[in-house]
């Protein structure tokens, strides 16, 4: 089964489950990509300062880092990069909290997409170094997918 089904599948399902959820010192909603932060633009010259956001927080990215196809299922694993910008002198609660919310999302559910089954333990960590006011952390997931079969063709 194809990881960027898995990483699409997981992706609208945290949209849905966050699409109420506001983070962060700005309350906003959640920002979900796949692989990487979108790039931003340079604007073109003499066209005035480009129409950008301020911050790419609050964050979550959905990365696929590796898999494994076995006889009777498959194997996928995702880290999850989640960011939140927070001055409060406790910012780190709020990576804390975010980090929380998405494993709960996610266990409780146990099956992303009808196929996508997410494997115990679930591991996360926040990084030693912060660069205040951000604050980031990981979630890295293991997710059980249907093998794939062979084919026999008939003549």
């Amino acid at each position: 089964m194809s990881a960027s089904l898995l990483l699409i599948e997981l992706k609208q399902f945290l949209e849905n489950a966050f699409e109420h959820v506001a983070v962060g010192d700005d309350n906003e909603n959640l920002k979900i990509h796949l692989g990487w932060l979108p790039q931003t633009k340079a604007p073109s010259p003499g066209s005035g300062p480009a129409n950008q956001p301020d911050s790419d927080f609050p964050y979550l990215i959905i990365r696929a880092l590796d898999g494994v196809d076995g006889q009777e299922d498959g194997k996928i694993q995702v880290r999850m990069l989640v960011g939140v910008k927070s001055k409060m002198e406790n910012g780190y609660i709020e990576i804390l909290s975010l980090i929380e919310k998405i494993k709960q999302a996610l266990l409780k559910t146990e099956i992303i997409g009808g196929k996508f089954e997410i494997e115990r333990p679930v591991k996360w960590k926040l990084f030693e170094e912060q660069p205040y006011p951000e604050w980031v952390g990981e979630i890295v997931t293991t997710w059980t997918v249907p093998a794939i079969l062979r084919e026999v063709v008939f003549d």
